[in-house]
């Protein structure tokens, strides 16, 4: 059974210190992709959910596996994510949101947020976007994509961006489209340039 997201903030604040000392130190950390060499980071995760959900958490699942087999996703980064039943080195959780609140003080009941190894998804959100969202004229199935790629990007090393400076406008999966879109597309697939791993 899932431990609460809370016990797990230490753990959490220890594995993101080692992940910026290594990366500090270590400039081949960051595992670019290369079709070329074939090198494969093979990453399990299980599913689960914490607090009072709306959302079916069967649907979760489906929508999780899909997202992170699909060929436009992180995939392209030689990533290959293999759900188990339990334990696995990514646990991708939909939580309620006062259970995404209590996991970090960088995390808010109003979004969804990454405490590694934790992606927790808010139920609020998976259930109904953001305005920014629903204003562009996006689906629900496209928000869940985008909010699963951008929390697991943050798991895989990447932290926020903020333009889309150019590949014909779409916003980086990286940028907090949840929050603003500056101008950008609504994209719910990493970009070519984003296509890379730290710490995992």
């Amino acid at each position: 059974m899932l431990e609460g997201l809370v016990g797990l903030l230490l753990q959490a604040e220890i594995s993101k210190a080692q992940i910026e000392v290594q990366d500090s130190v270590d400039s081949y950390y960051v595992a670019k992709a290369d079709s070329a060499t074939g090198h494969v980071i093979e990453v399990t995760y299980d599913v689960n959910s914490r607090g009072e959900i709306t959302g079916d958490l069967e649907e979760f699942r489906n929508v999780v596996a899909e997202t992170l087999s699909d060929s436009r996703g992180w995939v392209r980064a030689n990533v290959k994510f293999t759900e188990v039943e339990n334990g696995g080195r990514l646990h991708m959780v939909l939580a309620a949101p006062a259970e995404v609140a209590a996991a970090s003080s960088g995390c808010s009941d109003k979004l969804s947020c990454t405490v590694k190894p934790y992606v927790a998804i808010n139920d609020n959100r998976w259930m109904g976007a953001t305005d920014t969202y629903n204003n562009a004229g996006e689906t629900l199935l496209n928000y869940r994509r985008m909010v699963l790629n951008h929390e697991t990007g943050h798991w895989l090393g990447h932290d926020h961006l903020t333009s889309c400076s150019d590949y014909n406008n779409l916003a980086p999966i990286m940028m907090q489209q949840s929050i603003d879109l500056r101008g950008c597309s609504a994209n719910p697939w990493p970009l070519n340039d984003e296509l890379w791993t730290r710490g995992v």
